[in-house]
């Protein structure tokens, strides 16, 4: 952050609430300007609520600067994407926006991350389920068809490929219906939508596609292996997954995400079919 942010976000960092609040009230303008620099955090309410575990006080906090006029919408997806429930939940009681801005949402930073706490929280205070891929993660059929014309075709209901980063993702793929209905399907393989994946697999989805909208981008299966669901995972290879398909970003086959993340039962699974697959 800007130079002028830094004793603030000193004190946070080192979970001193009276300094903060002391910055805040002496220098009302930091709470509601943006750092002009493009490293770190963008408002000091976003570096609040990305710190874990949650700051003492954090509840005092997050109300002491939004009654400086902060900005509330940004930090909430914040707040998502660090699974902070607490800050979610103030920030939302404070009147941060439940369905984003633009075309990216809190619901869809906590699906994009695997926060199932975050994502049960958002849906039970009424965040809108509107795109294809919310419909996929989530598991609802009967949304995910609506996004279909009767000639099978994606509907505006559909929405884009989107993702939480920039820059934005170019406007030709953005709008390609295989990009779309592909990168749904990798957010049910996430989910252990077994439903909704074979649903989008009868409308053209492609097993074992590397779609846009994902920083590490990989496969379904990548990511039914990193979320550690075992019953995806084999759903998958029998409807064709590829186990020897390597991520565009580090290279990794699927079991090498599972052993990132520590699930050693599928790590070796997927490394015995693969074996299989290579004799």
């Amino acid at each position: 952050m800007d130079a002028r942010f830094l004793p603030a976000q000193a004190a946070i960092a080192s979970d001193d609430a009276e300094e903060l609040e002391r910055l805040i009230r002496a220098q009302p303008t930091l709470a509601r300007d943006r750092s002009l620099s493009t490293q770190d955090h963008p408002t000091l309410l976003q570096c609040l609520v990305l710190e874990m575990p949650a700051r003492r006080l954090l509840v005092h906090l997050i109300r002491l600067v939004a009654s400086y006029g902060a900005q509330l919408n940004e930090p909430l997806i914040a707040a998502a994407s660090g699974n902070n429930i607490l800050a979610v939940e103030v920030l939302l009681d404070l009147g941060a926006s439940i369905k984003g801005e633009g075309t990216w949402s809190p619901l869809e930073e906590a699906l994009y991350w695997g926060h199932g706490s975050i994502v049960d929280l958002l849906l039970s205070r009424g965040a809108p389920v509107d795109n294809l891929r919310k419909y996929a993660a989530i598991g609802d059929i009967q949304g995910l068809r609506r996004c279909f014309d009767d000639e099978g075709r994606l509907n505006r209901q559909a929405g884009e490929v989107a993702w939480p980063f920039g820059p934005i993702v170019p406007e030709d793929v953005r709008h390609d219906p295989l990009q779309i209905i592909n990168n749904a399907l990798v957010f049910a393989a996430a989910w252990g939508q077994q439903e909704t994946a074979a649903e989008l697999l009868s409308r053209g989805a492609e097993i074992n596609s590397i779609p846009a909208g994902f920083d590490f981008a990989g496969t379904p299966l990548h990511y039914a292996a990193l979320e550690n669901r075992r019953e995806m995972v084999e759903w998958l290879l029998e409807q064709g997954a590829d186990p020897t398909i390597r991520d565009t970003k580090v290279h990794a086959l699927p079991e090498g995400w599972a052993e990132h993340a520590n699930h050693q039962e599928i790590t070796e699974f997927l490394r015995k079919m693969r074996e299989h697959k290579a004799r």
